[in-house]
């Protein structure tokens, strides 16, 4: 048995890393690297498939499939290249240029093709589960019947590519070019789709605003943050980050997709509704600060609305004059109500490293603290400032 407290992995799981990782390395022997220097000089186009006769691993499959698994392409010019029923699982297919490339009923699940350059090509009946085509060109592609579920396509340009039948379950379309795509009869439950660029009108289910509410958030001054606020889980997940992971991921888009994020995050902080607050406060987070965003936080933050503990959070991680705004306030307790002193002092600590009483207050600044820990992608929070004992 293994020991108590650690769990050993499934055999079955075991064995496919391990047949993957030598699907990779027999491209990396003298034999493999021969043998791709020939698939490239022939643009895998024509009897390129008579090259991989003998090599590992290619006769457990068809002869007539052609067995790339685990290949690596990055940065070939390969236009027009034959690869009908492929098996490219596991390659690396990064800023290849693959325009008018016939892909039909290939599979390319976990492969990576980031920045792939394949306008036009043929992805008929392909199957992808898992692959990356983050900011990858497909403009004009037909990607009919296919199932890319899990994909990640962010910043993908699809603009007038055909979708039709395709399978997109739980992928990550954020702030892909969609704009005379053609995606009727598509699967697209659980799939991500903050910051999509559309030709179609967006539309909001009503769930925690009114549909009048939605009509005066439409004509707002942060269009790139309506689907933070208005998609699911919505805006009152900010309050203690309950699906915390997706909430911040609809923010990260609407910081990726706007072409003024600082103008957006002054307008979010100037609306009355306080879960805008929290919007603008977490854009903060992922695209920093700057002095008139920082200046319209600790202005939201003196009026004590409900918002303030998220608020003094972002503003002990992106302030660099957090302590010398904090002890200010804290000398003038006048000025603000005990819970929100209760907070900044909280906070003060995290800086210093003096420790205070903890109090149901500062509790609700150390959960939210601890969540954003938790569920923030780590290249984010590398920018934060680091607090006492890091």
């Amino acid at each position: 048995m293994p020991p108590q407290g650690r769990m050993r992995a499934p055999h079955g799981a075991v064995q496919s890393r391990l047949m993957d990782a030598a699907l990779t390395e027999r491209w990396l022997t003298p034999d493999g690297l021969r043998r791709r220097e020939r698939l490239v000089a022939l643009g895998l186009r024509g009897p390129w498939r008579e090259v991989l006769v003998g090599f590992p691993g290619v006769g457990a499959l068809d002869p007539a499939v052609g067995d790339l698994r685990g290949i690596d392409l990055t940065q070939e010019e390969l236009p027009g290249a034959d690869l009908v029923r492929a098996r490219l699982d596991g390659a690396r297919l990064d800023d290849c240029g693959l325009i008018e490339a016939r892909l039909d009923l290939a599979t390319l699940s976990e492969a990576s093709l980031t920045w792939a350059r394949m306008d036009r090509a043929s992805l008929l009946g392909c199957v992808a589960l898992g692959a990356s085509w983050d900011d990858a060109s497909l403009e004009g592609a037909v990607l009919t019947a296919s199932n890319l579920t899990r994909g990640s396509f962010r910043r993908t340009r699809l603009r007038g590519a055909l979708l039709t039948a395709t399978t997109l379950l739980k992928a990550d379309l954020r702030c892909a070019d969609l704009r005379g795509t053609e995606i009727s009869c598509c699967d697209m439950e659980e799939a991500r789709v903050a910051g999509v660029r559309t030709d179609r009108p967006r539309t909001y289910a009503r769930e925690t605003w009114n549909q009048a509410t939605i009509r005066a958030l439409l004509g707002s001054g942060y269009p790139s943050f309506l689907d933070a606020i208005l998609l699911w889980p919505g805006p009152m997940s900010f309050r203690g980050l309950t699906q915390g992971a997706e909430v911040l991921r609809n923010v990260e888009a609407g910081v990726e997709a706007s072409p003024g994020v600082d103008a957006e995050i002054l307008a979010l902080f100037q609306d009355e509704p306080y879960p805008l607050h929290w919007v603008g406060a977490v854009a903060m987070l992922i695209g920093g600060a700057r002095k008139e965003t920082l200046d319209a936080l600790w202005s939201r933050l003196d009026k004590g609305r409900v918002a303030h503990p998220q608020l003094v959070v972002v503003a002990l991680l992106v302030d660099p004059a957090f302590e010398a705004k904090a002890r200010t306030r804290l000398d003038a307790p006048s000025r603000l109500g005990p819970e929100v002193l209760a907070n900044l002092a909280w906070a003060l600590s995290q800086r210093t490293g003096h420790a205070v009483n903890p109090s149901a207050t500062t509790r609700t600044c150390q959960r939210w603290f601890d969540s954003l820990r938790k569920q923030m992608d780590p290249r984010i929070q590398a920018q934060w400032i680091p607090l006492a004992g890091q």
